[in-house]
């Protein structure tokens, strides 16, 4: 893991969410539901990402680097940045090799231009300033590569449960800020035109599980406002 200075700290209570919970984090995704989760919201991220073999990628909020390997896997050359230390040592111990750098994605340790494909899935939701993130992910972004952004959204029956659960117990999600979809297009749009569209339509519970994909087609084709995960694209002009 490429270290920076310990002068992060201290951070907004946003922004420690997931410190307490990093070894735990892997373990939803080995779950039949979370499985199913991922690949749905994969199927949906990677369109609009469109990635080509050894394009250079930021995984910006890359937690454990659950995306940032696998867009590694998929032929991207990945680096993935993230703000909570027990998160990026959780992701290395795992995977000693993978390039990992510990920085604020409002003010990234790198330079301007220096990735064909900027990609962030549920990190807005914790930080401070969104549009100031955003702004410098844009800044790193090369002319003619494409900025993809996952977000969770308020319409969500997933963001209902999740709020939920925080009322009765102390979760990652106790400081979230959950987007609707009006407001997440109006953020994008401050960078270019934005195209959007949205994943997971199954009910948090699992209900829906055996016809996951089938729910998938129908919503994105009809309620597109209601999938559990908001997914943009804006690309940067040459």
């Amino acid at each position: 893991m490429t270290g920076q200075s310990d002068c992060l700290v201290p951070r907004p209570a946003s922004e420690r969410a997931f410190d307490p919970v990093a070894r735990l984090y892997d373990a939803w995704f080995d779950t039949p539901l979370g499985q199913t989760v991922d690949q749905l919201e994969k199927g949906l991220l990677y369109r609009l990402a469109d990635l080509h073999p050894l394009e250079r990628v930021l995984d910006a909020g890359t937690g454990t680097a659950h995306f940032a390997l696998d867009l590694a896997a998929r032929g991207g050359v990945a680096v993935g940045v993230d703000i909570s230390r027990p998160m990026l040592e959780e992701a290395h111990g795992k995977h000693p090799s993978a390039h990992l750098v510990l920085g604020d994605a409002a003010a990234l340790p790198l330079r301007d231009g220096a990735f064909d494909l900027v990609f962030s899935v549920t990190m807005l939701e914790f930080v401070a300033d969104p549009e100031r993130a955003l702004s410098d992910m844009w800044r790193v972004l090369r002319p003619g590569g494409r900025l993809v952004v996952g977000v969770l959204n308020a319409l969500s029956a997933w963001a209902w449960a999740r709020k939920r659960e925080s009322s009765k117990q102390k979760t990652p999600f106790d400081h979230a800020h959950f987007f609707y979809p009006w407001e997440f297009v109006r953020l994008l749009r401050q960078f270019g035109p934005a195209s959007w569209s949205s994943s997971v339509f199954l009910l948090p519970s699992g209900t829906g599980l055996s016809r996951a994909w089938t729910l998938e087609r129908i919503g994105r084709a009809l309620f597109r406002p209601f999938g559990a995960l908001l997914v943009g694209r804006i690309s940067k002009c040459m």
